[in-house]
């Protein structure tokens, strides 16, 4: 009550400012005491700004960029972290102004960088949705939709089915498809479509996918070991997940984009011990990785099996891509700082050790 009673002893804007923090001013904000104040002292229209925000449940970086702009506060109101929030969303909001600016005015637009921001913008009723630079799913049975991509966006296809997009009146636009199964899209109104083959499960005529299987469920009580050996050693060109290319993972100084794989839950007995403790990474100079990324951003990763001390494990992993053919993927140690508790017995020993990376993660 006493912080209320302080706001209220204010009647500028400045003096306001100069008495609270900005933390202070979210919080009045979020008990709806903030707006009640601007209007009582006559800023009306910052008054409806706040409410409308809070009625829209905007994000926590839209929220403070707007007291800001009210209260016209000083950078050092701000965090680190705030200004890192704040400076994503205004940069979105540069790109939205651009693309907004040569949208059809006619129909009700959305800019969305993320499937959460798709699907509010479809049951809002957008009909010509910019999807920028993620991965996104689509509602095929929603008819009479407009998709564009913008920096190599990817709608995935899980369909096992053919899809009639012109049947629905749906349109994309400068897209990445990737399909996970041989079906065909019926597209002819869409334009400048990239489609990614993602149907292989098997590389080349040996080994079938049956026989594959078959090695994984591991040797039969009617097998020798060595008979098992000879059959599992050197099995090559199984598909044992996708990857999905991002251009902020690229370093441009060691030439690499760092992935991080979609493993098949299929090989995990196989994936458990070859991808733990591990980080991943495509080696690939400035051009080639920008053509890749502009034609082939999702991927399947192929494997070549072995046989190693009684078990089937991972020979190497690679990619089999149209726009520059073979690309090996290479394998690093990740080392993260161990931290212990003072009490531990091995608190004296602390230092580097290695975090694992499951094949149950995504």
């Amino acid at each position: 009550m006493a912080e209320k009673q302080d706001l209220f002893s204010c009647h500028s804007l400045q003096e306001a400012a100069g008495k609270f923090s900005l933390t202070e001013l979210v919080n009045f904000a979020m008990k709806n005491t903030l707006s009640g104040w601007l209007a009582e002292n006559f800023y009306l229209d910052e008054s409806e700004k706040i409410s409308a925000a809070i009625k829209n449940e905007v994000d926590d970086a839209e929220f403070k960029l707007l007291i800001c702009k009210i209260f016209n506060l000083d950078f050092a109101e701000l965090s680190e972290s705030d200004i890192d929030k704040i400076s994503a969303h205004i940069a979105k909001n540069q790109r939205k102004e651009i693309f907004f600016k040569y949208a059809d005015t006619d129909k009700k637009s959305a800019y969305v960088i993320n499937q959460g921001e798709l699907v509010k913008a479809l049951r809002n009723g957008a009909e010509i949705l910019y999807l920028d630079g993620a991965e996104f799913r689509i509602p095929v049975a929603l008819e009479n939709k407009i998709y564009v991509g913008i920096n190599n966006a990817v709608i995935d296809f899980t369909h096992d089915s053919d899809i009639d997009l012109d049947a629905k009146n749906i349109v994309l636009e400068d897209l990445q498809i990737f399909l996970h199964y041989p079906i065909t899209v019926k597209a002819e109104n869409s334009k400048n479509l990239k489609i990614i083959n993602g149907t292989k499960k098997a590389l080349g005529v040996h080994p079938t996918l049956k026989e594959i299987f078959e090695i994984l469920r591991g040797r039969n009580a009617f097998e020798s070991a060595e008979k098992f050996r000879r059959r599992a050693e050197n099995i090559r060109g199984a598909a044992v997940g996708t990857i999905l290319l991002e251009d902020k993972n690229y370093n441009y100084d060691a030439e690499y984009f760092s992935v991080q794989p979609n493993w098949n839950f299929e090989y995990i007995a196989v994936l458990k011990d070859y991808a733990q403790d591990k980080i991943f990474t495509v080696k690939l100079d400035h051009a080639n990785a920008e053509l890749l990324y502009q034609n082939e951003r999702k991927l399947q990763i192929f494997a070549d099996l072995t046989y190693i001390d009684g078990r089937i494990t991972i020979l190497n992993l690679y990619l089999e891509t149209n726009t520059l053919g073979r690309i090996n993927i290479e394998s690093i140690l990740r080392e993260v700082e161990i931290k212990l508790d003072a009490g531990s017995s091995n608190a004296e020993n602390a230092g580097y050790g290695l975090e694992i990376i499951t094949a149950y993660k995504d």
